[in-house]
């Protein structure tokens, strides 16, 4: 399972990274395909890898507006993973709250990164349970 935690939208059918510029959607993709339909590639003489394309849409050509975060259930928690690392482990982060304490996210043995906000790396079959949590985003373009 990819990890996302990002905001989506479709698109001509397809699910597209969105976000806001001047009052426009800005609409990103990882597809070559999409060059066919009119988006641009993003830094094409630095050879990124994936590749990233964008294209420039009213709002009016977007569906629905949606927040996608993966998580994880971890030694009976939940937690939201920020990341994937390429050694098969993910990141996990949470911060220091009364339903998550300090004792307990010591317990759990997340390292502090910030302030008030902490992380642990455990590797992908340490988690119970993975999915995504989406939440229809109703004021994007407001």
């Amino acid at each position: 399972m990819a990890i996302r935690n990002n905001t989506y939208t479709i698109y001509q059918g397809k699910e597209c990274r969105i976000s806001r510029r001047e009052g426009y959607a800005r609409l990103f993709s990882h597809d070559a395909m999409d060059l066919a339909n009119g988006f641009t590639e993003y830094k094409p003489e630095k050879n990124l890898n994936p590749r990233i394309f964008f294209k420039m849409v009213s709002p009016e050509e977007v569906g629905d507006v949606y927040d996608i975060g993966t998580f994880c259930i971890y030694q009976g928690y939940e937690f939201p993973i920020i990341h994937e690392e390429g050694d098969g482990c993910y990141i996990l982060q949470s911060a220091c709250t009364i339903t998550m304490p300090l004792r307990l996210l010591n317990q759990l043995g997340f390292s502090q990164v910030d302030k008030g906000v902490f992380e642990k790396k455990i590797k992908r079959e340490e988690a119970d349970l993975i999915y995504e949590k989406k939440e229809l985003v109703t004021d994007f373009f407001d």
